[in-house]
């Protein structure tokens, strides 16, 4: 028996919008956090989780990225291209806001391009010689949401590992 699976739309772009919004959300408790205990927000934007791993503003902008790219790459949308460069936490903020504009413009005038797109071809570049390929569901199902959640945990891991008082409910955005 064949099972369904919800339109390449709606696996993205509000569960993409959802943790852009955790990852705000979180960010806010870590600068209240930073201010309370005299630390420099601009410093936690370097915080990383072990020596050998991309700092919390990797992880923001990999968040950022991936949710974009999967649209463009999915819907076959030309969307604007932001720089890698944030260094500080208002930058970070600034970063998360301006992606969800992206994504709420692609609601608003592109939700039908992701129509029809499950078999499509995805080409995924890594790196300078290496290119994997998919189709729309695969790839959004195998790639696109677990490396989306992989640095959405990583920031909370990032920021709960330096003492932010963070808990399961900030992740899952279910307030207080």
């Amino acid at each position: 028996m064949a099972t369904l699976s919800p339109p390449l739309f709606d696996a993205t772009v509000p569960v993409f919008r959802r943790g852009l919004k955790t990852l705000k959300h979180i960010l806010e408790k870590a600068e209240a956090y930073a201010k309370e205990n005299g630390i420099s927000t601009d410093d936690l934007v370097n915080w990383r989780l072990a020596e050998d791993m991309n700092p919390l503003s990797f992880q923001i902008q990999t968040a950022s990225n991936t949710s974009k790219n999967t649209c463009a790459r999915v819907a076959k949308l030309e969307l604007a291209a932001l720089d890698d460069n944030e260094k500080t936490l208002e930058e970070l903020y600034k970063r998360i806001e301006t992606t969800l504009a992206i994504l709420d413009d692609v609601e608003a005038n592109h939700k039908a391009a992701f129509e029809g797109k499950e078999g499509a071809e995805v080409i995924l570049p890594l790196g300078k010689d290496r290119v994997v390929n998919f189709t729309g569901t695969t790839y959004v199902y195998a790639f696109a949401i677990p490396n989306f959640y992989f640095h959405v945990t990583t920031t909370y891991a990032i920021l709960r590992n330096r003492g932010v008082p963070l808990g399961k409910r900030d992740y899952l955005s279910l307030g207080p």
